[in-house]
């Protein structure tokens, strides 16, 4: 029976990449929704002398591309998406011997390929499932908005992915579900500092309303002449960051605007906290951007009479501190 309450994601880190793979976790609360495309035909005119356009058609490449959406993100899923889309190969470190407490640094180079690594991913309902191996992260957006009645304030993931080609195949059975430690938006933090070596140092309070941090990764396949219809390889092209505020129109905020009138760039950073983590540190997302403002428009809504300032912060090279954007994440995995 095609039942909606059996449809799940699944997905395992690939040791080569490309080479399909068990899934070793579930992927909790994304969006269920159709299975993506991997392969379009192609009708070739031909021109018969009859009323027909066409008596063949080629499928010439095979590519998955589809958008992984998850409205109430948990601290668990970040290391899989920054590993897979920002910075492969790095390895957690327990910051509170015996608690846990795992830090990730997912600061990618700007001079040097950051290897992501890859995952096959498991999606379909008790009829049937179906893998794609060889995915990637194009796009990560982080978002959150602060309700301001008490209600929801979830933070959402936006993963842009491709991956090579759908297969249909059997779930990877017996997995765990899994630990969810779910982040809060009304837990985020704004800071503001003049230079990169001190981001996350100087708290903007009493201001932040929403927030959507977005990094292009870069990464994209690479179809080469070879044995398959499938992409042989990826590249990494340029990572851009852009940040997009929406603050209580405060002094604070109006500082913003008078830095955008100047075009004078600094370091922001968006602190996310979650709950401490045995008697170690609390779970934490931390995003860095180095930018200045693109657009600051004052009184751009209102809020129950309340003014509010929309702030796009665009992400550019630090000469100084040689970074454009960060991620450290600290959860109680070490693992994908």
């Amino acid at each position: 029976m095609p039942t909606r309450a059996l449809s799940k994601f699944q997905y395992g880190k690939e040791t080569t990449r490309g080479t399909a793979v068990a899934a070793a976790k579930i992927l909790a609360g994304a969006q269920i929704k159709g299975v993506p495309l991997d392969r379009k035909l192609a009708f070739i005119p031909d021109a018969l002398g009859v009323k027909a356009r066409s008596t063949r058609a080629e499928i010439y490449e095979l590519l998955v591309e589809d958008t992984l959406s998850i409205p109430a993100a948990y601290f668990q899923i970040l290391p899989m998406l920054f590993l897979c889309g920002l910075k492969g190969g790095v390895t957690a470190t327990e910051t509170t011997p015996a608690q846990s407490d795992y830090a990730w640094d997912f600061t990618p180079s700007l001079t040097a390929v950051n290897a992501p690594d890859t995952i096959t991913l498991e999606m379909g309902d008790d009829v049937q499932a179906y893998e794609a191996e060889f995915t990637m992260f194009r796009r990560l957006k982080v978002s959150g908005e602060l309700a301001q009645d008490g209600g929801d304030s979830p933070v959402s993931i936006e993963a842009d992915y491709f991956a090579r080609q759908i297969t249909p195949t059997t779930f990877t059975g017996a997995l765990s579900l899994p630990t969810m430690t779910t982040m809060n938006a009304k837990l985020g933090r704004l800071y503001k500092d003049a230079l990169w070596a001190n981001k996350g140092t100087t708290e903007l309070t009493s201001l932040l309303r929403a927030f959507e941090f977005e990094i292009i990764t870069g990464m994209h396949p690479k179809f080469l002449g070879s044995a398959n219809k499938y992409f042989d390889t990826y590249g990494e092209g340029f990572i851009d960051a852009m940040l997009t505020l929406t603050l209580e129109g405060a002094a604070a905020a109006d500082t913003i605007y008078d830095e955008y009138q100047a075009g004078t760039a600094k370091a922001y950073s968006l602190k996310i906290n979650g709950p401490t983590i045995g008697t170690g540190v609390a779970h934490k997302l931390q995003l860095d951007i180095w930018g200045r403002p693109e657009m600051v428009e004052p009184l751009s809504a209102e809020s129950e009479g309340n003014n509010l300032h929309q702030v796009l912060i665009h992400g550019e090279y630090d000469t100084t501190g040689a970074a454009i954007c960060d991620v450290d994440v600290i959860t109680n995995s070490n693992s994908i």
